[in-house]
């Protein structure tokens, strides 16, 4: 198979990926959720699969997710994701907005958390978390409403891509009809598992993965209804926030099946 430019060949394949992977659906009776803890337990049993998972990797759902044990586990399997490494931290569950001060990277004023079983992380508190991070290219995705508004504060250095269910102000709605708790979740999981390597390639570029979320997003999640908090309505629109990561930087090598 081609190795690609000199800068793709040196990226190494194997159980490069270490995750981090939260799903909650059980929020102890309060507005719980369908399929969002499995959505986190699939993805890393997908990846286990397809050989790319590093076994520093950790799963929370439900009760272990707590602020203390995500925040801890970001850090710790953080520290273990060396150069030749992707860093990930995937979560699906619910999202909210609370008020804040206006400034460059909340000009609405607002902060955006994703909420624990036991209380909010938000998002400068993950961006953080992000900034301990020495892998060769981390990833944020978050199945959950409002995570757009992620996307200032922790795509901020080179290396990082944030990939977020709906717009700072919106909702994102449970996917139903793929039997998981949201869309990004459901392409995220299959475009990883090969769907995404467009050209036949062993390599899934940034490229290639942005584009086949958005085009599966165009097709499948065509006027999902989303609202704000105040009640305006809208539709559901993938975000995806590159940064400095090029086109081609590869996200993941899918050989060896």
């Amino acid at each position: 198979p081609s190795l690609g430019t000199p800068r793709q060949a040196a990226v190494q394949g194997g159980p490069r990926v270490f995750a981090v992977m939260v799903g909650i659906s059980d929020y102890g009776g309060r507005g719980d959720l369908p399929y969002t803890a499995e959505d986190a337990l699939k993805l890393a049993e997908s990846l286990r699969r397809d050989g790319v998972l590093n076994p520093a990797s950790v799963t929370l759902v439900d009760a272990d997710a707590t602020v203390a044990g995500v925040k801890n586990a970001i850090a710790r399997v953080g520290a273990m994701a060396g150069p030749n490494d992707i860093f990930l931290f995937f979560y699906s569950g619910h999202g909210s907005q609370r008020a804040g001060t206006v400034s460059a990277l909340e000009p609405d004023g607002k902060t955006e958390t994703i909420v624990m079983r036991d209380g909010q992380i938000s998002d400068a508190e993950m961006a953080q978390l992000f900034a301990g991070i020495n892998a060769r290219m981390s990833l944020i995705v978050l199945d959950s409403c409002f995570s757009g508004g992620f996307g200032r504060n922790v795509v901020s250095r080179p290396g990082v891509v944030g990939l977020f269910s709906s717009e700072e102000d919106l909702t994102s709605q449970v996917a139903g009809k793929f039997e998981a708790g949201g869309y990004l979740s459901h392409f995220l999981r299959t475009g990883l598992s090969g769907e995404a390597n467009l050209d036949g390639d062993d390599m899934i570029t940034a490229g290639e993965l942005t584009t086949y979320l958005r085009r599966k997003f165009a097709s499948d999640v065509q006027d999902v209804a989303s609202e704000t908090m105040d009640g305006q309505r809208s539709y559901q629109y993938l975000v995806v926030e590159r940064g400095g990561v090029q086109l081609d930087d590869v996200v993941m090598r899918v050989a060896n099946r």
